[in-house]
């Protein structure tokens, strides 16, 4: 019994991801409608767990639920927009403040690691996921687990404002100049600087 109701949330939790990232880099489009067979269809599971998937979904504003129209994709308005870019900005403080002191040779290894796959990166979509683990790996050391879930949550949900940035300004292809600086400032111990830095 604890094992199929491992399996079940092991499957849950993979077609959850598997449409935040969906939904987050556009490949299924603000407004566009969910159906419950074809998402059963796509991952070979029956309906239970792709009902608690998406009920994950809708519980985390991904998207909503219509009587008699079923689920679609939920829209991030400009003001939404605002409101996450500040939440996200108050976090990075929270997180990078406590963070960067700690940060160990192999964060640097990370960080140097995430700058070369960056230089090599010229499709949009892999350079974005580059950038988020860049975040993450600079926010992850201050072992503030809820706030670091959070604030990458939130940065997924303006991967399109992102993507539109990469592709129209560097056509998928960003300079790493600034993440260079920002571990400089870290390993200079210039942490408020660099606080400042990737926090803005």
């Amino acid at each position: 019994m604890a094992t199929k109701e491992k399996k079940t949330i092991t499957i849950t939790n993979k077609i959850a991801e598997t449409l935040k990232q969906d939904i987050n880099y556009g490949r299924i489009a603000p407004g566009e409608a969910i159906i419950e067979r074809k998402i059963a269809e796509r991952f070979q599971a029956s309906n239970i767990p792709v009902r608690e998937a998406l009920r994950i979904l809708e519980g985390e504003g991904f998207i909503i639920h219509r009587k008699f129209s079923g689920y679609s994709v939920r829209s991030i308005n400009p003001d939404e927009m605002v409101e996450l870019y500040d939440i996200t900005k108050f976090l990075a403080g929270q997180l990078l403040s406590r963070g960067i002191p700690r940060y160990t040779e192999l964060t640097y290894h990370r960080f140097r690691s995430l700058i070369d796959a960056l230089d090599q990166s010229t499709e949009t979509d892999k350079t974005v996921a580059l950038l988020l683990e860049f975040s993450e790996a600079a926010y992850a050391p201050a072992g503030l687990k809820y706030s670091l879930e959070l604030a990458m949550q939130i940065m997924g949900r303006n991967i399109p404002i992102i993507q539109g940035m990469v592709e129209k300004m560097f056509n998928g292809k960003v300079p790493t100049t600034f993440q260079r600086q920002y571990m400089e400032l870290c390993q200079q111990k210039e942490t408020k600087k660099s606080n400042r830095a990737l926090g803005q």
